[in-house]
């Protein structure tokens, strides 16, 4: 039905609108629309590319950066215009209205909110449909100065990995009241990324999980913090609650095991695998995209083993980066399987 309308009203406005289009003046901002437009398209194609590449997440995230830029940028633009001379008759402007509103109607629930998205994973476009958020819900919040709206602002950027916006909300918001959590530790994060305020990052982010200690997220952060000032011990205590208090968050994997690295303690051998290994041989090596691990002859050769795993070989993608106690400890654990 939809699709039918689309062409309904499609016909119609070409039938009967097309003859009062007049040629449209061009002016800086409509130049400026195209070039974005242009702009945006290619940064989609390139980054559906780079995804099906398997491409170096820096470059995919300095794309994406751009790519909000872009969108958060053509948002400010004003409509493209729809020019038409004032001669239309009233059953033609009434034929061509129908037109429109058939596409429109169409299009909202086809291609039109689709567009941002295409080539991303549910993630990426949440983040770019928060950035394009940005500017209405801080000009709501200037306006209304209201501590609800500074939040969503400052949510809706941190969704979308703008931390610096993120913390100039939480700022404003926490000039209001000073025991908001949240805001807290994740203007504490923003902070540990300078130099000059990292002492004040680490303290915001401390008070944070004082003030809400059930918060998965602030004890997330706090062990993180910790680590930057090589606290490792109770950097993985934080992480180990963390844990505790949301068992299905993977977050803190890759920090544990490199803490405990930096420790030169025993590191957890089950956390390399299930971050290196289990989205493609299965959370128990049981297999899934790839083979089954588990009884496999291959595991008897302990050096060929180690081959494979740092240098790849058929299908697999070499893991260079597991080296020194992540290594010995992953090939260990797979030989006991």
């Amino acid at each position: 039905m939809i699709y039918i309308l689309l062409m309904l009203g499609t016909m119609l406005f070409v039938l009967l609108l097309w003859p009062t289009l007049q040629e449209p003046r061009t002016t800086a901002e409509d130049t400026r629309r195209t070039e974005l437009e242009e702009e945006r398209d290619q940064l989609l194609r390139g980054l559906k590319e780079l995804q099906s590449e398997a491409a170096d997440a820096d470059l995919q995230t300095r794309e994406k950066v751009r790519l909000t830029q872009v969108l958060g940028e053509l948002d400010t633009l004003p409509a493209a215009p729809t020019p038409r001379t004032a001669r239309a008759a009233l059953p033609t402007a009434l034929a061509a209205l129908l037109g429109v509103a058939a596409l429109t109607v169409a299009g909202a629930y086809t291609f039109l909110p689709q567009w941002r998205d295409a080539g991303m994973s549910p993630v990426q476009a949440a983040q770019l449909r928060n950035a394009s958020r940005l500017p209405v819900l801080e000009k709501r919040a200037a306006q209304t100065r209201a501590n609800a709206d500074y939040l969503a602002w400052g949510d809706a950027a941190w969704d979308a990995q703008n931390y610096q916006v993120a913390a100039r909300a939480y700022t404003q918001l926490l000039l209001k009241d000073k025991t908001n959590a949240r805001a807290l530790r994740r203007t504490g994060f923003f902070l540990l990324t300078t130099q000059e305020m990292a002492d004040e990052g680490l303290n915001f982010v401390q008070q944070a999980v004082k003030l809400d200690a059930r918060a998965p997220e602030g004890r997330l952060l706090y062990g993180y913090a910790l680590g930057l000032y090589g606290q490792y011990e109770a950097g993985i205590r934080e992480l180990r609650e963390y844990q505790k208090l949301d068992p299905e968050g993977r977050e803190a994997d890759d920090l544990i095991v490199e803490f405990q690295a930096e420790l030169g303690t025993a590191v957890d051998a089950k956390l390399v695998y299930t971050q290196n290994c289990a989205a493609c041989h299965g959370p128990q090596g049981e297999g899934k995209t790839a083979a089954a691990i588990r009884g496999s002859t291959a595991l008897n050769n302990e050096a060929a083993l180690r081959r494979l795993i740092l240098g790849g070989g058929m299908k697999m993608p070499a893991f260079p980066q597991l080296e020194g106690a992540q290594l010995d400890a992953l090939v260990k654990e797979l030989q006991t399987w």
